[in-house]
């Protein structure tokens, strides 16, 4: 088996909307991955063509026996919910439980190419699947009533796609993601200050990790935060943000203020 090619990716939508000619699935907050499996067993390719081999053998495990190739996002769940920082921490250094969140079929179980063919007979094509293996469900027509769902339950967003769209390599307009905000408590790790003025917060999560900054305070959350700080203590602060980079970074923070410790 060679490596697949570059899978297809959605491009960014301002907000959710309602039509027959597209499906709405859930965005699921994870890191994406292409399965390739033959005789041989199976083998994992990131979104830039990375080898996961061997990462993620419970996933390779569950593949065995299957033909063809899948597309899918693999993610750990916490409490129900994707956990991305859980993930990433899966992915490089920890163990532990990741299921295989699978929307669509690329090869057949005879090797025949599905790419060209509409998502819909794509999906179809799908085995039955359990375990860590996942079907990826989808709703038609209603995307805005599912967006509304994803972000009532404090998940990443939806992914629209077009049901007559074919599988293409890379970004395309047939398939679209629409995000919702999110919110994070985060540790302040340090402040950047300009004139004796906040100018941005580096943020950290409780294990240390650091997850980027955020700026664009107002003078009084800036003096807010200077005073606390010199009061000593740790400090916990609440963030807005769209996605996590598959660096661990949080990506268009926006602050909401400090966390005021219990008395």
């Amino acid at each position: 088996m060679e490596q697949p090619i570059r899978p297809m990716e959605p491009i960014s939508w301002p907000a959710p909307f309602d039509d027959p000619l597209w499906q709405f699935e859930i965005k699921w907050d994870g890191v994406r991955c292409l399965a390739l499996c033959g005789a041989d067993g199976a083998r994992l390719f990131g979104r830039k063509g990375s080898d996961w081999s061997g990462r993620f053998p419970e996933i390779e495990a569950a593949l065995r026996g299957e033909r063809g190739i899948f597309d899918g996002e693999l993610v750990v769940l916490a409490d129900g919910k994707p956990s991305f920082p859980a993930m990433l921490r899966r992915l490089h250094r920890d163990r532990g439980p990741v299921h295989y969140m699978v929307f669509d079929r690329l090869q057949d179980e005879d090797g025949h190419d599905l790419r060209g063919l509409p998502l819909p007979l794509r999906q179809a094509a799908l085995p039955d699947l359990s375990g860590a293996l996942r079907r990826v469900d989808a709703v038609r027509e209603q995307g805005t009533a599912l967006f509304q769902t994803a972000g009532e339950a404090g998940l990443e967003g939806i992914v629209c796609k077009r049901l007559d769209a074919p599988y293409v390599e890379g970004k395309s307009p047939l398939w679209r993601k629409v995000k919702c905000w999110r919110t994070i408590t985060c540790i302040v790790i340090g402040l950047d200050l300009e004139r004796g003025e906040v100018r941005s917060v580096r943020l950290g999560l409780p294990d240390g990790s650091a997850i980027g900054s955020v700026g664009g305070l107002s003078r009084a959350q800036g003096e807010e935060l200077i005073a606390a700080q010199r009061a000593g203590g740790p400090l916990r602060c609440r963030v807005a943000f769209l996605e996590w980079t598959e660096e661990g970074q949080i990506r268009h923070p926006r602050w909401q203020g400090l966390v005021r410790q219990k008395a």
